[in-house]
């Protein structure tokens, strides 16, 4: 091969190079620090306005004894907090305590409101199911979780980003939200999405997601 060749293809890694400076050459350790900061706290305040973080709770000693018909108890505790996207300047960024929710199986039976939700019109936020070892066996009540925080986000004007849920419930939260008339539709050009609400399911880790939609009547 002459100088000159060699010159060429010299050029053209330098060039491939250059402008592509993040293909394929992230180690795991890189990618592990990409992972984490997805669902950091700075992630979050650099995305959204608002986060509503949820954690689920099996309540197992409640309302357990003999002929009860409301065992087995999940108790869902949701917290909002406001943070600093663009600049904004809050009274305070502390986690504020909204509301609990109780289920049996997917049956709402409680629900005990400890704050308004103060979040602002034109604002977008996310909904965080935090992962837990109890979330597992609550799937359906994480899907009416999320339907009921969804109307009052719409109740504030302002946009749900999307829902994160862990990978292992994803399917079945998914399944669960046809329950209450969000079901997954392909959008077609000639006849586009005849529904008035949306939500944005999401896996963490960010494998998976998915778009449900609310059809009135099906």
């Amino acid at each position: 091969m002459n100088r000159a060749a060699k010159a060429v293809i010299f050029l053209i890694s330098f060039c491939f190079i250059w402008l592509f400076p993040c293909s394929s050459y992230g180690t795991a350790e890189d990618t592990d620090s990409d992972y984490f900061d997805d669902f950091s706290d700075d992630a979050f305040n650099k995305r959204y306005d608002w986060i509503i973080a949820v954690d689920s709770l099996n309540m197992k000693d409640y309302m357990n004894y003999k002929g009860s018909q409301l065992h087995p108890i999940a108790r869902e505790r949701i917290n909002y907090r406001l943070t600093n996207r663009f600049g904004r300047e809050r009274a305070s960024y502390d986690p504020v305590f909204f509301e609990e929710l109780w289920y049996h199986d997917c049956s709402p039976i409680g629900c005990r409101k400890a704050h308004n939700l103060n979040i602002d019109a034109g604002e977008q936020g996310v909904i965080y199911f935090k992962p837990s070892k109890d979330i597992y066996a609550n799937h359906c009540a994480v899907a009416n979780t999320t339907v009921r925080l969804l109307l009052d986000c719409m109740l504030k004007k302002s946009m749900l980003s999307c829902v994160i849920v862990p990978d292992e419930i994803f399917a079945q939260v998914q399944s669960d939200l046809g329950q209450f008339g969000f079901y997954s539709q392909e959008i077609k050009p000639d006849t586009g999405i005849a529904a008035t609400m949306h939500i944005m399911l999401m896996s963490q880790p960010s494998s998976k997601e998915a778009s449900v939609y609310y059809f009135k009547g099906q």
